[in-house]
């Protein structure tokens, strides 16, 4: 849960969170129809590819990995939790216009097969469904939370082993969704999942892509790269990512329209797809924080020596410190008419 202070920390990237909303609910989307318009065979295939580019950004795995990044957790927050609330309002609409725009270009069509008739899907159901399934328990929760200061304690407390509760509730959904397309009888073979499966890590890859060149093109999170780092970490990753369980409640409603076995199909994809997305993006991860601590290791060894060679040049041109005056020999004392000291004298 995204704390009021958080959010008012992140809300002053703006700039950021702007390209975020855009990149996840427009942007990203746009390449929906080349991805149903993919030559695979079943085609249930390309419409699962097609329903997970229509998606959301994932619950959980983008603020987890911008954590380990050192990224700008509050606004991975904020975007996750922006964008899965206006997607309820966004997607009834997108995912149709994907869908017309997919069959134009020869892809799925009605009842799965691609006779080039678009698919007919109602907004208006998908926008009920939708609210009912991620709009209504958010905000009931948030409004528990809010009046019973008990409940907040305790969630805020128990906040570890809440969010290892719910990842191990949203790893069920592949495992119900492939049990349920097997017990359907769908059936797709190891290459042709193996092509959708390619296919989607490269549209993965050009998200990645788009989303780093706008934070720097953008000049996101501020004109100073080591400041506006944090920022762009968080927008890198949360914005190049999608989420299944909003796709699996998609193409539940999508079942009756496309028929059984192209939904199975496509449930099947965007399981893998997800899965596929995952493991690179902890990849990327991985590579990215080694870059990260090399280049700060050499940052601290630069500005180490910077500091060691000012310091030489600075004792090499001070000048030398006065040396005290010598003590008086008995010779010298004797010539002026003074007497040296004596031992021992006060």
């Amino acid at each position: 849960m995204l704390r009021r202070g958080e959010a008012e920390k992140a809300l002053h990237a703006k700039g950021a969170i702007t390209w975020g909303l855009a990149s996840i609910l427009l942007l990203t989307p746009l390449v929906a129809p080349l991805a149903g318009a993919l030559p695979l065979q079943p085609s249930g295939l390309a419409l699962g590819l097609l329903v997970f580019a229509c998606m959301p950004t994932t619950l959980s795995s983008g603020v987890a990995l911008t954590q380990v990044l050192g990224g700008n957790t509050a606004l991975a927050l904020l975007l996750t939790i922006s964008t899965s609330m206006t997607s309820v309002f966004t997607l009834p609409f997108v995912l149709p216009w994907a869908l017309q725009a997919s069959a134009s270009l020869g892809g799925f069509s009605c009842s799965g097969g691609d006779g080039g008739v678009a698919v007919q899907l109602d907004p208006m159901p998908l926008l009920v469904q939708l609210v009912q399934c991620i709009l209504v328990p958010t905000l009931i929760g948030a409004g528990v939370r809010g009046v019973l200061p008990g409940i907040r304690t305790w969630v805020d407390s128990n906040r570890r082993t809440l969010s290892v509760i719910s990842g191990a509730l949203l790893s069920l959904v592949p495992w119900m969704q492939v049990s349920k397309a097997l017990a359907q009888g769908v059936v797709v073979a190891p290459g042709a999942l193996a092509a959708a499966v390619g296919c989607s890590l490269g549209l993965h890859v050009v998200y990645l892509a788009l989303n780093a060149a706008a934070a720097q093109v953008f000049r996101l999170g501020g004109s100073d790269p080591r400041v506006a780092a944090p920022t762009r970490r968080a927008l890198v990753v949360v914005a190049s990512q999608k989420t299944l369980p909003v796709a699996m409640a998609v193409l539940g409603r999508l079942g009756p329209v496309v028929g059984a076995e192209a939904a199975g199909c496509a449930a099947v994809t965007a399981v893998f797809s997800h899965l596929a997305q995952t493991c690179a993006d902890f990849w990327l991860v991985s590579r990215w924080l080694e870059y990260i601590r090399r280049r700060e290791a050499k940052h601290a060894m630069a500005t180490t020596a910077a500091t060691t060679t000012a310091a030489a040049a600075v004792a090499a041109t001070s000048p030398p410190a006065p040396s005290a005056p010598p003590e008086p020999t008995a010779q010298s004392a004797a010539a002026i008419g003074i007497s040296p000291p004596q031992p021992g004298a006060g």
